[in-house]
């Protein structure tokens, strides 16, 4: 892993793409109503947290991009599609160790795929973002 070839405009720009995802994939433009009735709450009921939460959340999209353009330097030769794979991969992991939690937790299927479908769309959008100006 090197952190010279990491491409840091690249990782901030896919983050700022993962945050505007986030809030258009949790909203009524998408699947924020079927999430919210899944979950037992009412859209106009959510605050969606203080600042806090916002600048945690932006931290945690910041450091998954960070990492996949970390291993994306792991390669002989960083290109969008291997950005996309490198991000399907993560993303796949991910929805597969969330799944984990949604068995115990006997969730609603319907739930657990939009909650990984955000995780798994983020990183495939990340991961050609990255690839492409890593490259």
């Amino acid at each position: 892993m090197n952190l010279l070839e990491v491409n840091y405009l690249a990782v901030l720009v896919a983050t700022i793409v993962t945050m505007v995802l986030g809030f258009l994939w949790y909203s009524p433009v998408l699947f924020g109503s079927a999430w919210a009735k899944l979950r037992n709450v009412k859209m106009g009921e959510m605050s969606g947290g203080g600042p806090l939460t916002y600048v945690l959340t932006a931290l945690t999209a910041l450091g998954g991009s960070f990492i996949l353009a970390l291993l994306l330097t792991l390669g002989s030769e960083t290109t969008w599609a291997t950005g996309l794979a490198v991000g399907a991969l993560i993303g796949l992991s991910i929805a597969l160790k969330i799944g984990m939690n949604y068995l115990f937790e006997n969730a609603k299927l319907p739930l657990y795929f939009i909650t990984v479908g955000y995780h798994l769309v983020s990183y495939l959008i990340a991961g050609i973002i990255i690839g492409a100006w890593q490259g």
